[in-house]
């Protein structure tokens, strides 16, 4: 394009958006096809171009693009549109002669833009981002302990509503088949805790009396409470971090004194 005329316009035919420059100084960029039928769609005319939304959104477009090629933004950091003017073109383009022609039979037009420098936009700064971001990692980590607590508590109950289920049938199943059994399991599990310490530690004599056996119902929940006071009087005099885990078989007893059974009585007394 080489000029602006003041050309009588014939028809609406807007082929593109230019800035204001003079001669070859002058920038444009020419419409995509799609662009070329939205604006000269039948119901767009010189008159009413500027209220068309659609319309005023491809030109914002295509001035955005002049804005970066042309020489009248230079210097500028945020240029803006400050005019839009419809204005006749002469083409210079020998491979499009009918285009050319057109033109100088004012056929066709371009969207002049007039440029300024609008307001800069502030950048956050890095340590506002970094402060942020800080900020974002740190909930995150609070918020997977949490997770995590939540999911190792509910677990956790979860385990000792079971066992709690599990030993408060001392001294109420007494007749189960499976009765003596269940006291045998629960010595044999504090067994096992206490094997995890030298024989030298003062657990020998708890180890002895919970492997005491006996014949008869009475005689097997008696074993049972001597094994546990025993192992509870021995551990007030260890001073290790790690010590057994006496939970299963102190519910037990205590389930088995709650039945006032005679036999257990002097144990009783003892818990």
């Amino acid at each position: 394009m080489t000029e602006i005329s003041q050309l009588k316009f014939i028809q609406w035919r807007p082929i593109g958006v230019c800035d204001s420059g003079e001669g070859n100084k002058r920038k444009a960029k020419i419409f995509s096809k799609v662009d070329l039928e939205s604006i000269t769609s039948p119901n767009i005319k010189r008159d009413n171009w500027r209220e068309n939304t659609k319309v005023m959104k491809i030109i914002t477009i295509y001035a955005n693009d002049v804005a970066k090629i042309s020489t009248l933004t230079n210097g500028m950091k945020n240029p803006e549109i400050s005019e839009i003017k419809l204005v006749g073109a002469v083409l210079g383009i020998d491979q499009t002669p009918r285009l050319n022609q057109e033109s100088i039979d004012g056929k066709v037009q371009f969207f002049q833009i007039s440029f300024k420098e609008g307001k800069v936009k502030k950048k956050s700064s890095n340590w506002f981002k970094v402060f942020f971001r800080s900020i974002a990692v740190v909930f995150g980590i609070i918020l997977t302990m949490i997770s995590v607590y939540i999911f190792l508590n509910y677990f956790s109950d979860l385990s000792l509503r079971k066992n709690n289920k599990y030993v408060l049938k001392c001294g109420y199943n007494r007749g189960a088949e499976n009765y003596l059994d269940e006291l045998k399991s629960l010595r044999e599990s504090l067994l096992i805790e206490l094997s995890r310490f030298p024989e030298w530690i003062t657990f020998k004599k708890a180890r002895a009396k919970c492997r005491s056996n006996s014949i008869g119902i009475n005689n097997q929940e008696k074993i049972l409470l001597d094994c546990f006071i025993s192992a509870r009087n021995r551990i007030k005099n260890i001073k290790f971090s790690n010590l057994p885990n006496l939970k299963k078989i102190e519910l037990c007893a205590g389930s088995l004194c709650q039945r006032d059974l005679s036999h257990l009585a002097s144990m009783c007394r003892r818990l």
